[in-house]
């Protein structure tokens, strides 16, 4: 009982050293820091990329040869590799003092991150919090805490430029005390590595939101009431109407699914702003959500006629769902244009994917003409040619003040991809939904773009959905985005850690945050994931199980039911999970023929469009990254969170095990008798077997074979 007390005494003591506190502040300052530093770091080949790194270094030839690698043999035993190869690239292969002390004021900010996530990290003691706190201001000798890092980077800049600047960088690597401190020396469980410059951020509330129709019958309702194929937008129909605590009638699905339900008790207790990046948008859903949107603006404004609304959305891909979306982008233009109160005060903007990596692989991009003639072509497709997405599914509500609220996850908001699909969603109040706008900044500079190629490359110019016509309040819109609150109170106990791919491809931190999850699972890992076929994440779950028999790894993966392949590419890796002792299941989800107005006819499926992780208890990690490498290298903009939060993460899992024991919901994913079915042409097992063993092998090669640093 006095263990118990003397616990909770300490966590209490811990949040109010928050409370009223939390400096969301120093947190950018750091990401900013990242950001800054990025290009010398890893903008190119030459020292990212260790075979292209020591090509490098054998270019030099003779003596510059032979004190360049003398210089990296020393580099190494002070700095990791992924440090020495730049700051030996800019100290000798080709000299450049300023890029040097840039990299080296990164390493030194670096070191520091390690030890603010080790203090802010949840599942740290409380002692070695304390003195981790103690170490850290030791080390700064200023009075520095894990939530004021930022105040010490000057420092570290006069620092790192005495390193670059002198006779012996290699002497003053050694001397410099941040550099050369080992962690591990104080404490035992201390990570190497730091997965995110924004750290771990305290002091929110979170729930998970998973549940939603699913059934047969709300597919047909839905199909019953299209918008295309001879159906039509008809506002004053009775289900593309709000329904409200006052006249509750009106879009089942907002009578029904606590998702939307959510998504609109949001909209109404927002008084500042609300921002929204969403990939799918369309049908009776989206009626319903952008007129009632719009209308709710204006009835804002009557309160605050500074309130703002900045939509963001990707037009380049619709997975064939273009007739379910723009007629409501099209509806929400011409009421911006039309309607004087929601013309200065609403924004409909274009996602800018051109400054994302290429999610098509071995640089046939390059063989792409970037014309006006070609992106024409190409408005006509169903996906982005160069496979970049802006697939996020965020909504942040009063971002810049003390009640900000996000809301984020796997759920699209459309009829036909979020009507009936199994999904997940992550909402947030607390100074976590204050990192979430600002994350988005960047986009928002992104679609504002004024770089005449960039502006070439955006879809339906012609029907003036590019951003030309916010072009002249381009300032005005990013100040109203942006996050000029330093501090946020406490809110609740629930600890975040964004996990996301920004805008052009620089943080991409997902990926190393689920491997980091698994390998320290000791009890159990359960996923339910779309995709489940990223190489470096099939490793570390095998890894797991091979070294600890006993954990209890439960994957649900989807049957890829819409692919049309009978189970690619998610059956790629399956054979290796299951003969690794691995269980995997499908839910077993069923499709419906809809019979349009027009005459025509298609099938529509549900599909399992979860991307979900927890571990032991402990952590859930949600949002909308799929787990295949085009979303982890950073080709997607995605958005989601690994979260702390006992009661919800039980509750997760609980959901879970209730539905993995369940036959009618679950089968398990029978790869042995796998027959593929690609563009109509169906395979025996056999080959089927030969399919998934060449396309993983190719999986697992491509990153070397591209030269892409990790």
């Amino acid at each position: 009982m006095k263990k118990i007390l003397t616990s909770t005494i300490l966590s209490a003591l811990a949040m109010q050293s928050f409370a009223g506190q939390f400096n969301i502040k120093d947190r950018i300052e750091s990401q900013k820091l990242m950001l800054e530093s990025y290009d010398s770091l890893y903008g190119q080949r030459e020292y990212s990329h260790p075979p292209s790194f020591f090509d490098a270094l054998k270019d030099l030839k003779g003596l510059k040869e032979k004190s360049a690698v003398k210089f990296m043999k020393k580099a190494d035993e002070i700095l990791p590799n992924k440090i020495a190869m730049p700051v030996t690239y800019w100290a000798k292969v080709n000299p450049n003092e300023k890029n040097l002390a840039e990299v080296i004021h990164y390493y030194m900010a670096y070191k520091l991150f390690i030890l603010r996530d080790y203090i802010d990290n949840p599942l740290t003691s409380e002692k070695d919090k304390a003195q981790a706190a103690k170490l850290l201001e030791k080390i700064t000798r200023d009075g520095i805490t894990s939530n004021s890092i930022s105040n010490y980077f000057s420092t570290l800049k006069i620092h790192s430029l005495k390193i670059a600047t002198s006779k012996d960088v290699i002497e003053e690597l050694s001397n410099n005390e941040i550099i050369n401190i080992d962690f591990n020396e104080y404490f035992k469980d201390i990570n190497t590595y730091s997965l995110s410059a924004l750290g771990f951020v305290p002091s929110n509330k979170t729930e998970i939101v998973s549940e939603n129709d699913r059934s047969l019958e709300r597919i047909d309702w839905l199909n019953q009431r299209v918008i295309f194929a001879g159906g039509k937008l008809d506002f004053d129909s009775d289900y593309i109407k709000m329904p409200t605590g006052e006249d509750p009638t009106g879009n089942i699905i907002f009578q029904e699914d606590p998702i939307y339900i959510k998504i609109r008790d949001m909209i109404d207790s927002a008084e500042h702003s609300v921002f929204i990046d969403i990939f799918l948008f369309g049908g009776t859903l989206g009626a319903t959500l952008s007129e009632y949107l719009l209308d709710q603006t204006k009835e804002k404004l009557k309160k605050n006629p500074n309130f703002k609304v900045v939509l963001l959305h990707d037009y380049a891909t619709n997975y064939n769902m273009l007739d379910e979306m723009m007629p409501i982008f099209e509806y929400i233009k011409k009421r911006i244009e039309t309607e004087d109160e929601l013309k200065n005060n609403v924004s409909l903007l274009q996602a800018n994917i051109q400054r994302h990596p290429p999610g098509i692989p071995f640089g046939i991009t390059k063989l792409i003409p970037k014309t006006k003639e070609a992106i024409q072509y190409f408005e006509s497709g169903s996906t982005y040619f160069e496979s970049k997405i802006d697939h996020s599914k965020v909504i942040v509500v009063d971002g810049n003040t003390e009640n900000a609220q996000a809301y984020f996850g796997s759920k699209n908001w459309t009829d036909h991809s979020g009507g009936y699909y199994y999904d997940d969603a992550i909402y947030v109040t607390g100074a976590a939904a204050g990192l979430v706008q600002a994350s988005y900044y960047r986009d928002l500079e992104a679609a504002l773009t004024e770089d005449p190629k960039e502006l070439l490359g955006f879809y339906y110019k012609e029907q003036g959905f590019d951003n030309r016509a916010y072009l002249a309040k381009k300032d005005q819109i990013l100040k109203d985005m942006s996050i000029t609150k330093d501090k946020y109170e406490v809110k609740g106990d629930s600890v975040i850690r964004l996990a996301e791919a920004d805008v052009d491809g620089t943080i991409k931190n997902v990926r190393n945050i689920l491997i980091d999850m698994i390998s320290k699972a000791e009890k159990n890992i359960f996923m339910e994931q779309l995709f489940l076929y990223d190489s470096y994440v099939i490793d570390a779950l095998i890894k797991a199980k091979r070294q600890n028999p006993l954990l209890d790894i439960k994957l649900v993966i989807d049957h890829n039911g819409n692919f049309g392949m009978n189970g690619l590419p998610n059956t790629l890796f399956v054979k290796r999970l299951v003969d690794a002792g691995i269980e995997v299941r499908a839910r077993k989800t069923y499709g419906i023929t809809a019979n349009f107005p027009d005459g025509t006819t298609k099938e529509y499926h549900q599909e399992n469009h979860r991307k979900i992780t927890s571990v032991d208890g402990i952590t859930v990690l949600g949002g909308s990254s799929n787990i295949n490498p085009d979303t982890l290298q950073g080709s997607f903009r995605e958005f989601g969170a690994q979260i702390f939060d006992k009661g919800e993460v039980l509750s997760f899992e609980k959901r879970f095990k209730r539905d993995w024991n369940d036959s009618e919901k679950m089968e398990i994913f029978d790869i042995e008798n796998f027959e593929a079915n690609i563009q109509g042409v169906a395979f025996g097992k056999r080959s089927s077997a030969i399919i998934n063993a060449v396309g993983s092998m190719v999986y697992k090669s491509k990153d070397g074979i591209e030269k892409r640093h990790k």
